[in-house]
């Protein structure tokens, strides 16, 4: 005997039609009646009503009847996945609302160290592009929003371009430093590039594709720039360092 064939013969025991007992599971007539004719199942939750309102249990309810227990066992394992993904869900938006948080305060503090040391906001260009000029040199940095982060997630700190005169550099996360070799900053420029340069101005590495002349023409580059590159680095990482401390 199904459990559609049990729920009809408990109901005819107790003298209840099945608007009766629709009103007294909070279910429709219609639900009742598919349920005696083995259309569908009632949820785990019913089950456990009906057990209680005929005094059964739910062993007894449940037994012989396969096809329910199997539907039953599934809709269980079912609501422990789907239990087990909005944890997941939950815990993702908890670090992403604390990452979005850490990021709004470091972008705070960006600020107002920025403010702190005279920077001014560059009015030529978005809003979140900031200059200062000091002794021959002009830096700018820019100051990413929350929420616009191209990589979710990872935590973004400015970098600052530093200029003086034909030379230019750049200062990125981690102090990470780099040398512009451009024929639009110096016309005498031969073989352009940016590398990644030590603290005493040396090319940290070369990419494989360059020739032995281009090698050659970038180390003679910043061998004849050396000192002032040394200085211009060192400034540099000074000026980052006050927007990201």
């Amino acid at each position: 005997m199904n459990i559609g064939d049990k729920i009809k013969e408990q109901r005819l025991k107790k003298e209840l039609t099945q608007e009766q007992l629709s009103e007294l599971l909070n279910v429709s007539r219609s639900t009742v009646s598919s349920w005696e004719v083995g259309r569908n199942y009632p949820d785990l939750e019913t089950i456990v009503a009906i057990s209680d309102l005929f005094g059964i249990s739910l062993d007894n309810l449940l037994r012989e009847d396969t096809e329910m227990t199997k539907d039953l066992s599934k809709k269980i394992r079912w609501n422990s996945y789907y239990k087990r993904i909005l944890l997941f869900i939950g815990v993702l938006v908890l670090i992403y609302t604390g990452f979005n948080g850490k990021l709004r305060m470091d972008e705070q503090r960006y600020l107002t160290n920025l403010t702190a040391h005279s920077w001014k906001q560059d009015d030529y260009k978005d809003s979140g592009s900031y200059t200062l000029q000091e002794d021959g040199i002009l830096y700018a940095t820019y100051i990413m929003e929350p929420g616009v982060n191209p990589i979710p997630l990872k935590e973004y700190q400015p970098g600052v371009i530093a200029r003086k005169d034909n030379l230019v550099i750049k200062v990125k996360a981690g102090n990470k430093q780099y040398v512009v070799i451009s024929e639009a900053n110096d016309p005498k420029v031969t073989h352009e590039a940016i590398v990644e340069v030590d603290k005493a101005g040396n090319l940290s590495k070369s990419e494989s594709s360059w020739s032995d002349e281009k090698k050659q023409s970038v180390n003679a580059y910043l061998k004849k720039y050396q000192k002032e590159y040394v200085d211009l680095l060192k400034n540099t990482v000074h000026k980052r360092q006050e927007i990201v401390d």
